[in-house]
């Protein structure tokens, strides 16, 4: 080729090159400058018919709030993105610079897996078959069914991509107190990946991406076996519903606004929990001899019967005249899948609901019950427009602890607002006497609430069927009363194999029948029903049935059968841990008491364990008796060191309400006992008698009544003559400071006389902010108030250590300017020096500093 032609190839390149530039500089402008042209007409054509200016700002309101969402979700998608791609070191480094750190760091029994992440980066591109086949037959067949519920059909998936970006796990938990045949590990999960999905429904194809799922997921490892891979089965499933979003693409862009977008969005939250959000699981069988039932149907380890009573100072969300609107309430429980809704009450900041409902619990440890309050706001049917009014949680295992608790519990997220909640934790029991007590319970319980209460849980396990007809496409629908399930579709069998299990809630075993129908889900007609009668697992020894064959009736030949085992379970209300107070028992008052082992968490407490709640001495009836001759209790009498005791010993002192902390002072112990701690008697002596120590107003006045030791009496005004207070104070596993503020005693009456209207004011200190500020309600004309009222702060645990909790006794005497609000009395805590075994106890009030002293 010669120079000449070479010079005129590269000219002509040149030239093509410039005008594709001046063709894409074209198109471009003509685009903008069309755009801006319709605008234009449309603002003509909306005056020259003389529309409604709105009908201009609807649209555009809605454009600039998608934008804003848009922008907001783009951030959070490139937050966890970024921490799923980083290193460790990179990660402590940017998250030092924020509060909210990763579960290993602030919880110590977390551990770090960067290891792990490593291998799952690692492993995370042939991970895309196995995700293609659980999309295409386990999550493709549960959506078209809820799709169709909508009028959609034909749903399928077109594209599945999962991209480069793998789950991130930051802390890993592994329990040892467990049974010796489980293992049971929690992980907090977090998934922003670059993923990408398509499907078609009805024709239409849309699809999402940038799938974000975050939660807390426990896996089970059991049982543990001889063989290779020593787990037979593995239980995966989320202790609540994670937190999922996503991007739609496609069709599925247009509705990507408010009130669509949510139901969507409500659609996939929901399939997630019907599939491993408890009581739902994941199993995952790896030997074949094990017990299948227990690995896919294990039983509940109780109910938790929930009590919403009423709530007190909501927020105000509607706008009535001269600006004093109140709220429509309502209340939405949830604890892992399970969902209640309360009534909605018009009109009003202090609603009363008396809503019950009971919910099964499968786990203790690391599960709570969320309480969310909404304002009712009529809007479209499936939109969620209602206002947030705030939201409680309510921990598992201290509801399985105490036994009950009834408590007001503070809104969080909210400016004012508290719930009365009563909960209540049912055994299951194998027992059929006991089922005529709870029904005694549930019908005294009916005169409060109209809400249907149950008296037994009924495990049903669908195994398998045989000798169907016509070669059908066959599922298993199960009734008993208004609930509903069914089995997965076994495809063309006339012999399917099931091996699935349900729960039902039971109100009277007694009276209600189960009711089991084989369905061709092709033609949608009845293969064979069967009516079992639950009455007769009341005579079967363990109140239950396994393996037993039924013939269905209704089926052509006569011949076909399924197979089922029954399992009943009588709720049996568990004792409750009483504190002595006479009064409620709140959370944060829950103590460790001596027949709690870390073991028996991994299971129900049972009748006697449970009924193990602590007494008086033996000799206290004895106190009479000269003190020289005191008979010597058994090593039995004594009882372990709980705060119930003590404060069983002041309710009991004096019936009136005034305790007497002196009650078994009159009564000298036995030599043995004073032997085994004699420095920490001499040092709460000198203490004691050091009045002049700063300290002084932060030291428990109650007694050690495990020791039974010997120690001069305590006015109920305290050492400083101001009165005392009881409190029980906690730091939470949510990052949360609980304060319980119970009773004051012991107060002071004004100079002329008059009684005092006393109060309790709470400051964390150094912030004396409004944001700092609690306080209970006033208790007009009291010297001995009880508030039993619950706060908390939000506060992380490098930050507790640098936190003092200042709570004082306010006298709120008087009208409008005339009131005198005189601090009666104060007390200072470090934050950082709390006793996890000691949440209640009694504090002398002492005088208020200054903030100087301070």
């Amino acid at each position: 080729m010669t120079t000449l032609a070479k010079e005129k190839v590269e000219t002509h390149d040149v030239s093509e090159d410039v005008g594709q530039a001046y063709g894409e500089w074209f198109f471009n402008y003509m685009k903008i400058f069309g755009r801006r042209l319709f605008e234009w007409f449309m603002v003509y054509m909306f005056g020259y018919y003389s529309v409604s200016f709105g009908w201009l700002m609807a649209p555009l309101l809605f454009l600039v709030l998608r934008d804003k969402r848009a922008k907001e979700k783009k951030i959070k998608f490139d937050i966890i993105r970024a921490i799923a791609n980083a290193d460790e070191k990179d990660i402590l480094q940017e998250f030092q610079r924020f509060a909210n750190l990763p579960s290993w760091v602030t919880f110590p029994d977390m551990e770090r897996v960067e290891w792990l992440n490593k291998i799952i980066r690692q492993l995370w591109p042939y991970a895309g078959h196995y995700v293609k086949d659980l999309c295409k037959y386990s999550i493709e067949p549960s959506l078209r069914t809820a799709l169709e519920e909508y009028k959609l059909s034909g749903f399928q998936f077109e594209k599945i991509i999962l991209g480069d970006t793998p789950p991130r796990f930051s802390g890993v938990k592994v329990y040892d107190d467990t049974s010796r045949h489980e293992i049971i590990m929690d992980m907090d999960v977090a998934y922003a990946g670059d993923c990408k999905f398509e499907v078609s429904v009805s024709k239409f194809k849309m699809g999402i991406k940038d799938l974000r799922i975050c939660g807390k997921m426990r896996v089970v490892m059991k049982p543990l076996v001889k063989q290779i891979p020593l787990v037979g089965g593995l239980q995966v499933f989320f202790l609540n519903n994670p937190d999922v979003d996503f991007n739609l693409i496609g069709l599925a862009d247009v509705f990507d606004m408010p009130g669509l977008s949510d139901i969507l969005r409500s659609i996939v939250t929901d399939q997630i929990g019907y599939m491993m959000v408890l009581p739902n699981r994941y199993p995952i069988q790896l030997v074949e001899d094990i017990d299948v039932v227990e690995l896919k149907c294990p039983l509940p380890a109780g109910v938790i019967r929930i009590h919403v009573i009423e709530a007190h100072n909501l927020m105000k969300k509607d706008v009535g005249i001269m600006g004093m609107g109140k709220s429509d309430p309502y209340c939405i429980l949830h604890l892992g899948a399970q969902k209640f809704q309360t009534k909605t009450i018009n009109n009003t900041i202090n609603p009363k609901w008396d809503f019950c409902c009971e919910a099964m619990c499968n786990v203790i440890r690391r599960q709570s019950i969320l309480i969310e309050c909404w304002d009712w706001d009529a809007n479209i049917p499936g939109a969620k427009n209602d206002d947030f009014l705030g939201r409680a949680n309510l921990d598992v295992q201290e509801i399985w602890k105490s036994g009950e608790i009834d408590m007001w519990v503070p809104l969080s997220d909210a400016k004012s607002g508290r719930l009365h909640i009563r909960a209540t934790w049912l055994e299951l029991s194998d027992s059929a006497p006991a089922l005529d007590l709870q029904l005694e319970e549930i019908r005294a319980l009916q005169n409060t609430t109209k809400n249907p209460l149950h008296s037994a849980v009924l495990m049903v396990w669908v195994d398998s069927a045989k000798k169907l007809n016509h070669t059908p496409d066959p599922f298993v629908r199960l009734h008993v009363g208004n609930t509903k399930h069914e089995t997965t579709v076994r495809q063309r069998t006339n012999d399917p194999v099931f091996e699935e299990g349900f729960s039902f809630l039971v109100r009277n075993p007694k009276t209600q029948e189960l009711q089991v129908e084989v369905v061709d889900q092709k033609t949608n007609t009845v293969q064979g029903k069967l009516e079992l009668d639950l009455n007769m697992l009341l005579k079967e020894k363990n109140l239950e049935i396994v393996s037993e064959d039924y013939s269905l009736s209704g089926a052509s030949g006569g011949l076909a059968a399924i197979k089922l085992s029954l399992t009943l379970r009588i709720l049996k209300t568990a004792l409750k841990t009483d504190d002595g107070d006479g009064g409620p028992k709140e959370k944060g008052e829950v103590e460790t008491s001596s027949s709690f082992t870390p073991a028996a968490i991994s299971e129900p407490p049972s009748s006697s364990s449970s009924a193990s709640v602590p007494q008086p001495p033996a000799h206290t009836k004895s106190s009479k008796a000269p003190p020289s001759t005191p008979p010597p209790p058994h090593p039995a009498d004594v009882p372990e060191p709980t705060s119930a005791l003590t404060k069983e010993d002041v309710s009991v002192a004096d019936p009136s309400g005034v305790s007497n902390v002196a009650t078994h002072a009159d009564v000298p112990p036995p030599a043995k006992v004073e032997e085994r701690k004699p420095s920490v008697e001499t040092t709460l002596e000198e203490v004691m008698s050091s009045a002049a120590s700063p300290l002084m107003h932060m030291l428990p006045s109650a007694t050690d009544n495990s020791s039974l030791r010997h120690r001069p009496s305590v006015s109920n005004s305290g050492m400083h003559g101001l009165g005392r207070i009881e409190l029980s104070v906690k730091y939470g596993p949510r990052n949360n400071l609980v304060v319980v503020v119970h009773q004051v005693q012991g107060l002071q009456k004004e100079e002329d006389g008059e009684l005092p209207d006393p109060y309790v004011k709470l400051y964390l200190l150094p912030d004396r902010s409004k944001d700092s500020k609690r306080k209970t309600d006033v208790i007009k004309d009291e010297c001995n108030p009880k508030f039993d009222e619950r706060f908390e702060y939000a506060v992380s645990p490098n930050e507790l250590t640098h936190r003092r909790l200042e709570v004082s006794v306010i006298n709120k005497k008087g009208l409008l300017f005339l009131q005198r609000s005189s601090t009666m009395g104060q007390i200072h805590m470090d934050c950082g020096l709390l006793d996890a075994e000691k949440v209640t106890q009694w504090y002398d009030l002492a005088p208020a500093m200054d903030e100087e002293e301070e």
